[in-house]
């Protein structure tokens, strides 16, 4: 369906990619867009979160991003980023990481912490893209998300770059099945995937804001 995917055409898409692979902020690996930082920045401003979970750090260069962005917006938030691999990230008051499995999230974020946590809460699902894995990310975080908070589903363009079925569809597939099995619960909101043009963002059809408890 045309608004499952992206306006940009294949050939601009890929160039755009390798610009964003090779992107650094403060001189760490954060493979961000400029759609998405752009995109980032206004819902930063608009909501205004207090906590923010990355799933996926990787180097450490977009929770930074982040901390630093919503700082300059004068917004509180500390942020909480979870990869599976260890690894040397930047030492920042303003950032916990954690090492744990986006299969097993309670294992780290366990009924105490999130509890803890103030609102609102952005959520960012940005792990290994596969189909099941962006699902168990939606699912474990479905029953702590209140209305008004924001959970952004990142690299649903694999569609669009034609590798989706390596993900098993990868993260737009796990996004319809999530919508699909819990109705009335969420909504796209195009505000954010269409700002620039229908889907000209990485996270297609990714924004999505809980409506309902």
């Amino acid at each position: 369906m045309a608004e499952q995917s992206s306006a940009i055409p294949y050939d601009l898409l890929m160039s755009i990619q390798n610009g964003a692979m090779a992107f650094r902020y403060r001189g760490c690996e954060t493979f961000k867009n400029p759609f998405d930082l752009a995109l980032y920045t206004l819902l930063l401003a608009d909501l205004r979160p207090a906590t923010i979970v990355e799933i996926g750090s990787h180097a450490g260069g977009s929770a930074l991003w982040f901390a630093d962005t919503a700082e300059a917006l004068g917004v509180a938030a500390h942020v909480h980023s979870l990869d599976v691999t260890d690894a040397e990230r930047p030492k920042d008051e303003r950032i916990s990481f954690h090492v744990g499995d986006a299969h097993r999230l309670d294992d780290t974020f366990g009924e105490p912490l999130l509890r803890a946590l103030p609102r609102p809460w952005l959520v960012v699902e940005d792990s290994d893209h596969q189909r099941q894995t962006t699902l168990a990310v939606l699912r474990f975080f479905d029953p702590w998300l209140t209305a008004g908070d924001y959970v952004v589903v990142e690299d649903g363009i694999l569609t669009d770059m034609r590798v989706g079925p390596a993900y098993d569809g990868g993260p737009l597939a796990a996004i319809h099945q999530f919508l699909a099995q819990a109705p009335g619960r969420y909504e796209i909101d195009r505000a954010y995937c269409d700002h620039f043009g229908r889907n000209v963002t990485w996270n297609v059809d990714g924004w999505l804001r809980r409506t309902a408890g």
